[in-house]
């Protein structure tokens, strides 16, 4: 007897992702959700390609990457992660000023009790724009990867994101 395919959409709700805010102690994941309403990531792959003599076509392998996140958000004072854009934009951090860690969290891939597939990553955060529309002041831009990634779990109670053994 075979198995029934449960094959069941992942919705984009269930594909969180959280910024850690904040100062020293005060430090704390926040989810990125009210206010945001772009935050796609790209790869960006880095190619190696080059063709054989003894071959007809290239040959290409991937041999890095330059991850990068689009965002777009309204202003909605008291939110963290919008107040963190903000903070950096209007005051123009440099460098690691503008360092946040951002946690994926594959919400539809629980771990262990609580526990969630999570990626880990620190990016830099590049305003681009500030005023866009009529309506609501809208902040725009791209997070751009300074780290590896980190592979993990995040218990998304507690806001924790706890690195897997490997990594460590």
């Amino acid at each position: 007897m075979s198995e029934v395919a449960t094959n069941e959409l992942v919705l984009r709700c269930q594909w969180e992702s959280y910024m850690e805010c904040g100062v020293g102690d005060a430090k704390a994941y926040h989810l990125i959700g009210e206010g945001f309403t772009a935050f796609p990531e790209t790869k960006n792959p880095k190619e190696y390609t080059r063709k054989y003599v003894n071959y007809k076509t290239e040959k290409t392998d991937v041999i890095g990457y330059a991850p990068s996140i689009s965002y777009s958000c309204d202003c909605i004072s008291g939110e963290p992660c919008v107040d963190e854009i903000i903070e950096i934009t209007d005051n123009e951090y440099v460098g690691s000023n503008t360092h946040r860690n951002i946690v994926s969290v594959n919400c539809w891939k629980e771990a262990s009790e609580g526990e969630y597939e999570a990626t880990m990553r620190t990016f830099a955060i590049i305003p681009e724009g500030k005023g866009d529309g009529t309506d609501a002041l809208i902040y725009t831009g791209t997070m751009k990867a300074v780290s590896d990634i980190v592979k993990g779990t995040f218990n998304r109670e507690t806001k924790k994101f706890t690195p897997a053994e490997a990594n460590v």
